[in-house]
């Protein structure tokens, strides 16, 4: 069933209601007073895909155009690891395995990536709040706490030398890769500091990165795509389009 805006619901999973038949988004870089409905599309990830700064990032922003035309990425379970192998989340042999074992499991595939979807959704709705001053939902933190946890257990630890070393435990289930990603964003995203933690300013994008820009000042996702296109409409809009819209 669709959720009407203003719903209970909405306020403890406010970026994201699935059905049957599509997923519909609230919230995004900003407000919106109505759902967005999102596609599922085909989609060759590449490089230029990765501008997150960590790998945790990258994930939440396999759905772009969150504020204006959302757009999911993740269209199946092999899109998924195609994913994690060009972000070297795991090493080749263990994403052979996970490939595998998809096939085998089709329909546990389906499940594994509905709930890498539901997470996704929840941790960008945590950031998205952390971002913009205001304090996470308890839903979204539990889940994120079971995920950390969870991953936490992927490692084991070992003494080398005069330290103690981390080592990933090889032990993979389908649900592997949101596990590692719920330990990404506790270690690696949520322990830098928040006022680099961005959402880029760009309209029709609202993807989320780490500014490690020496001033701090990074507003764009990547300057050679949402940055030259907001120079491109502010160009336009001093010359009236006199010489026409130059990102196009």
């Amino acid at each position: 069933m669709r959720i009407p805006v203003g719903s209970d619901s909405l306020k403890a999973f406010p970026f994201l209601t699935y059905n049957e038949s599509f997923i519909s988004y609230r919230g995004g870089r900003q407000p919106l007073k109505h759902l967005l409905q999102v596609v599922v599309e085909q989609h060759t990830f590449l490089p230029r895909d990765f501008v997150g700064g960590d790998s945790a990032l990258d994930f939440l922003n396999t759905v772009t155009g969150r504020d204006q035309s959302p757009r999911d990425w993740l269209d199946s379970y092999a899109r998924l690891i195609e994913w994690a192998a060009l972000a070297k989340l795991f090493p080749q042999d263990v994403l052979w395995r996970l490939t595998k074992e998809a096939k085998r499991e089709p329909a546990a595939a389906m499940r594994a990536l509905t709930g890498a979807k539901t997470f996704r959704e929840q941790s960008f709705a945590l950031l998205a709040n952390i971002i913009s001053g205001r304090s996470p939902s308890k839903d979204a933190l539990r889940l994120l706490r079971e995920q950390w946890l969870a991953g936490v257990s992927s490692f084991e630890l070992r003494f080398e030398g005069s330290r103690v070393v981390k080592d990933f435990s090889g032990e993979v289930d389908l649900d592997s890769i949101t596990r590692m990603i719920g330990y990404r964003i506790v270690e690696n995203v949520l322990t830098s500091p928040i006022e680099r933690l961005r959402m880029c300013q760009g309209p029709n994008c609202s993807w989320l990165f780490i500014d490690t820009s020496k001033g701090g000042r990074r507003r764009w996702c990547d300057m050679a795509v949402c940055g030259n296109a907001a120079k491109s409409r502010r160009f336009y809009a001093r010359t009236g389009g006199l010489f026409g819209d130059l990102s196009s």
